[in-house]
């Protein structure tokens, strides 16, 4: 709405001000909740803030404090550009003055739309106070002595009557009244006083007073002896004025196609990153692979898990079974399954060189992208078990199979990374842990040490940058067979890569 009040501000060559008065109005009140809330986060932060986020607060007040007063510099100058609308009638003996009012369903508009204004702003507002020492208590108070409905009440007058005073104080209008362009003056046309304003805004909380313009009574106008004039229109007129309606559906409608378009390509762009992380390790893996590697498919239609055993490797091909489960894919599971069944498996044979057509290169090929740009994966087509398969993961039958997780760092201690590590494979051990980055010291008592069934072995390191973490540790299987892995942080701070180096 700016964008589009900016642009008709221009147009019209400073005459039409209704949306950025309207606009400007709403973005200081916000401005002064923003405000209220960096104090509150000032004086009560959750925890001990460093000096540096003490001077990045106090220069964001000042930032705020400065925005507040451009925006009421910004209506004060665009009130300045409007006048009220009178008509001037000359008779024999007198000249006489008449201005226009707003009809009843323009005050009907301004005491609704004011009101969802001050509901939103207000309820802000009410949270703060609520959350702020002392003022939490005086809420407690009043709600125990009295209830709850009277406590409401009570808030309800209260920032009912600082929006309205605050506004027709500073500009004779509520931001509803902008649109509408109506001001409030005294009987004389003229600003009232403060005091004026205040009697004003305070007769608003007399029962029933919304409605009262009815009768023709306005008894806030009445009491105050003041009175809701029409400035004269000096921009757009009439029904062209509807058609910034359409527009602003246009702008709005744009708006809202490019900003789902910008974040479309950026989730597109890091899961592709993702995808390409992944596709590094499953090709690492590849280049190992043996008759105890098996290879994780995606779920079929079934929700079956689809598995391609590896029975043979030669230079040439690859001789496979398959394997379909509806449990969870770990390595001791499927290990237990193809026992039972390897001899009623289904074979099939490829050639080496086609497993790089069973490898996800793009995203939009994936089953997670829902997309209407989304792509058809072809995967090994002449294969009809093998169409539109790629290669999820690598497992490794009879050898370990190892899992990392970050531990939550409930201390809140920078310097400190906490690695859990999970074995779903063979029985092993953890031998030694090694790490080129000289900024990070890993500490592990005890080594070697045994992995327990699902219980993770603790690594803890210091340092002072994790951002680029790299070790590789060494793990004996049951058999003395010596694996050695490859675990590096990744953009997820709750996951770490695995890679399966030797």
């Amino acid at each position: 709405m700016l964008f589009i009040g900016a642009i008709v501000f221009y147009i019209s060559k400073e005459k039409e001000t209704r949306i950025l008065r309207f606009v400007f109005s709403v973005l200081l009140a916000g401005n002064c909740y923003f405000i209220l809330l960096h104090f509150y986060f000032l004086f009560q932060p959750e925890q001990e803030l460093a000096l540096i986020q003490y001077f990045y607060s106090i220069v964001l007040i000042g930032l705020r404090i400065f925005m507040f007063y451009c925006f009421y510099k910004s209506i004060i100058y665009l009130n300045k550009l409007k006048v009220i609308d009178d008509k001037t009638l000359v008779r024999t003996w007198t000249t006489e003055v008449s201005y226009f009012k707003p009809d009843n369903w323009q005050r009907l508009f301004h005491f609704i739309f004011d009101s969802l204004i001050f509901g939103i702003i207000g309820f802000q507002f009410l949270f703060i106070f609520a959350h702020i020492k002392g003022f939490d208590s005086i809420f407690r108070s009043i709600e125990m002595l009295f209830s709850q409905q009277i406590l409401l009440t009570i808030v309800v007058i209260f920032f009912g009557t600082l929006f309205y005073f605050v506004f027709e104080s500073l500009f004779q209008a509520t931001p509803s009244k902008f649109l509408t362009e109506s001001r409030v003056v005294n009987k004389q046309g003229l600003k009232g006083s403060t005091l004026t304003i205040f009697k004003r805004s305070l007769s608003r909380n007399i029962p029933f007073d919304p409605l009262s313009f009815l009768a023709k009574a306005n008894w806030h106008d009445s009491v105050s002896n003041t009175v809701v004039y029409k400035e004269k229109q000096t921009g757009v007129k009439g029904k062209y004025y509807l058609l910034l309606i359409p527009l602003s559906v246009i702008v709005v409608a744009s708006m809202s196609y490019l900003e789902a378009k910008i974040k479309k390509d950026a989730d597109l762009e890091y899961s592709n990153k993702v995808l390409k992380e992944k596709n590094a390790e499953i090709l690492e893996s590849l280049k190992t692979i043996d008759t105890n590697t098996i290879l994780q498919l995606p779920t079929n239609v079934y929700s079956f898990k689809t598995f391609l055993k590896i029975e043979n490797v030669s230079n040439a091909s690859i001789e496979y079974s398959i394997l379909y489960l509806q449990d969870e894919g770990e390595v001791a599971y499927v290990d237990k399954a193809y026992a039972k069944s390897k001899d009623r498996l289904r074979r099939g044979k490829i050639k080496r060189t086609d497993l790089q057509r069973m490898i996800l290169t793009d995203f939009k090929h994936s089953p997670d992208y829902y997309e209407n740009d989304k792509k058809t994966f072809l995967g090994i087509s002449e294969i009809p078990a093998l169409k539109g398969k790629y290669i999820e993961d690598v497992l490794e039958l009879n050898s370990p199979n190892l899992k990392v997780l970050r531990q939550p760092n409930f201390t809140r201690n920078e310097n400190m990374l906490i690695l859990r590590l999970f074995n779903y494979g063979i029985p092993a051990e953890l031998v030694s842990i090694k790490s080129e980055d000289k900024k990070v010291s890993w500490n592990m008592d005890g080594l070697p040490v045994e992995f327990d069934d699902y219980a993770p072995i603790y690594l803890r390191g210091e340092g002072k940058d994790f951002t680029h973490y790299k070790i590789q540790v060494l793990i004996n299987d049951s058999l003395n067979k010596q694996f050695i892995y490859e675990i590096s942080g990744t953009k997820d701070q709750n996951e770490a890569k695995v890679i399966l180096m030797k």
